[in-house]
């Protein structure tokens, strides 16, 4: 169950971080911008192809992420999806 309850905050930590992300007006994030938003200090073994990945912000995901019962449901399908 702890696997679970971290797995929650990890992409809790996410979903607040693309909601800060279209808060500020930014449009994309990088994977390396991601990684060092939640704390990860050394991102040195990170591949060329990895650095290069840009995320696109959904903003009508994001909007949809207002509504807790709709927020809920999406960390249950990243969930069931996951594997």
């Amino acid at each position: 169950m702890k696997d679970d309850n971290l797995e929650d905050l990890i992409t809790e930590a996410i979903l607040d971080l693309l909601l800060t992300a279209k808060e500020n007006g930014l449009n994309t994030l990088s994977f390396e911008e991601i990684c060092s938003m939640l704390g990860v200090d050394d991102v040195s073994l990170m591949t060329k192809f990895e650095r290069g990945i840009e995320f696109e912000i959904n903003e009508k995901f994001l909007d949809n992420l207002n509504d807790p019962e709709m927020r809920k449901a999406m960390i249950e399908s990243i969930k069931a999806t996951k594997h």
